[in-house]
């Protein structure tokens, strides 16, 4: 009998969390149809049926499977008399947590907003929120369907939870009870601190098992440098201003491209270990870090190096897009040489990032802040100053290769037009 298996969907996953059945239990299915919606550590995929027949689910939404374990089969009924009964089944895969049933994710719930809904296909609805939503509505024993979402396509997320105040709606049924009773009154004081520990999401568990063991095992070495950004930033508001049909590109693109041509002249900097040997990049392909509600996702340029820096810009503005709405396939976040980190829309002056083990080198860059220089003529002026530090590994490479790379950053975006060659 078919089988409908956890899919893996990248080297690090080990498992994923079903999330919801677009088709029932004993329905009859054609291949090529959705039938169901999981949860990785990097996104949330669809699952298609590869065979057709009768759907018989092994695992409730809410549960969390190993890579390759069976969460239904495909195949056909058996009639015998009046009665009909299926092959035999292994034993079904419940949910992690007993409150985390099929009912919770796709029984309709008619006093929640409309815009945290979206139909599964067969007249049920989902209610659209992160695991960690959920996890601290339950915490602080709030229904979640009475919440509106803010996050992406309406998604509720964890500040929509925490910011969210009951409002008492219920009347007494009789004025004897009114007069019994004192009204009831919605406290405005700050909720009372969570003591119960949240669950770790599938990206969590995967971003604390790659820390601990980059820190572990990859020698780290750190060297900053202050890069004058005022050419940077007026041609790119020359190049955001002569064509409002053209898309808009930003400090980080200019960043993203000007590490991509330093990788090109200190080709040392792209390289990895791995099994005591040194990996040179095959193609210096730069990681964007882009923060998430409950993590932290790396979606990958390819060929950043040979990129215009408009087609960059568009990349990864698509790329950015799918992370945040989840939707990254494995080929949009696997295979990067190098990755840049950018803090500073969050006024940072300065920071350190961690090598993913799979790299030899990460780029945190920091805020543009205003500073006063020392100029070649020994006039002072105040000039848009930004930080920017380089990991390395030093089992890749010595402290001279990361300076080479920075000098060569810093020459590139002192001179921005090279950016466009």
């Amino acid at each position: 009998m078919p089988e409908v298996i956890m899919p893996k969907m990248g080297d690090a996953m080990e498992e994923g969390t079903l999330l919801q059945w677009f088709k029932q239990d004993g329905e009859t299915v054609k291949s090529g149809d959705v039938i169901a919606e999981i949860e990785t550590d990097k996104s949330n995929v669809e699952i298609e049926a590869e065979d057709a027949g009768v759907l018989h689910i092994q695992a409730q939404p809410g549960a969390i499977v190993p890579v390759g374990k069976i969460i239904a089969t495909i195949g056909e009924d058996v009639m015998i008399g009046e009665e009909v009964k299926a092959a035999t089944m292994p034993v079904p895969i419940q949910a992690e947590k007993a409150n985390e049933s099929a009912a919770e994710y796709d029984t309709p719930k008619p006093s929640a907003p409309l815009q945290t809904r979206s139909s599964n296909g067969n007249g049920m609805s989902r209610l659209k929120a992160s695991p960690l939503a959920r996890s601290v509505a339950r915490q602080r024993g709030l229904d979640i369907a009475q919440i509106s979402g803010t996050g992406p396509q309406g998604r509720i997320i964890e500040a929509d939870v925490l910011a969210f105040t009951p409002v008492q709606s219920a009347k007494a049924s009789t004025s004897e009870a009114a007069c019994a009773l004192p009204a009831a009154k919605v406290s405005t004081s700050a909720p009372a601190p969570i003591s119960t520990p949240t669950e770790l999401s599938a990206m969590r568990k995967v971003i604390a098992k790659r820390m601990v063991e980059s820190k572990t095992t990859i020698p780290h070495f750190y060297l900053t440098s202050e890069i004058d950004m005022a050419e940077a930033m007026a041609l790119r508001e020359k190049l955001n201003s002569y064509d409002d049909t053209l898309g808009k590109i930003s400090l980080n693109d200019m960043v993203v491209k000007a590490s991509a041509k330093a990788l090109a002249k200190v080709p040392g900097a792209n390289a990895m270990f791995k099994d005591d040997k040194i990996y040179p990049g095959a193609g210096i392909h730069v990681g964007i870090a882009v923060a998430l509600e409950d993590g932290l996702i790396v979606p990958v340029v390819r060929d950043a190096d040979i990129l215009p820096l408009r087609k960059l810009a568009e990349t990864g503005k698509v790329l950015i897009k799918k992370a945040r709405d989840k939707k990254l396939q494995p080929a949009d976040y696997s295979g990067g040489t190098f990755t840049v980190s950018n803090l500073g829309p969050f006024d940072i002056e300065n920071f350190i990032a961690i090598i993913d083990p799979s790299q030899g080198a990460i780029l945190a860059v920091a805020s543009i802040q205003k500073k006063a220089v020392v100029l070649s003529d020994d006039s002072i002026a105040v000039r848009p100053r930004m930080n920017v530090t380089f990991s390395g590994d030093h089992r890749v490479m010595d402290g001279a290769t990361g300076a080479k790379f920075l000098s060569e950053l810093k020459r590139l975006l002192q001179n921005p037009l090279s950016l466009l060659e």
